[in-house]
């Protein structure tokens, strides 16, 4: 999948595979290999990071495991600093401290409703 994708995504961008190596101060070798399903070549991380910057794709729709080129940014949901830093603070929490999160919120809502 990653050889399709990027493939794709350098002839979206009308480029060819030595253009891109040089973006990437890579051989067009290099590209030509990760291009071609046969040789089962791939780039490093820290590379695959690169291709996926230099696209602004996301990492996982470069590897094939989203259809979706890139997540929208948290000022693109209409989030709030504040609002995103909650939500980041939940998902590094425990699923117990985010049960009781979820519990004094309901609690909160169900007094507002009253």
């Amino acid at each position: 999948m990653f050889e399709e994708r990027l493939k794709s995504l350098r002839n979206e961008h009308q480029m060819s595979q030595k253009m891109l190596a040089e973006k990437l101060f890579v051989s067009q070798q290099a590209v030509a290999k990760w291009e071609n399903p046969e040789s089962k070549a791939s780039p490093n991380p820290d590379t695959i990071k690169k291709i996926a910057d230099f696209f602004d794709v996301s990492i996982d729709y470069l590897l094939g495991k989203t259809d979706i080129k890139k997540a929208p940014s948290d000022e693109d949901a209409g989030l709030s600093a504040e609002e995103a830093e909650l939500i980041e603070l939940f998902r590094n929490a425990s699923p117990a401290l985010q049960d009781a999160a979820f519990r004094v919120l309901e609690t909160d809502q169900t007094k507002e409703s009253s």
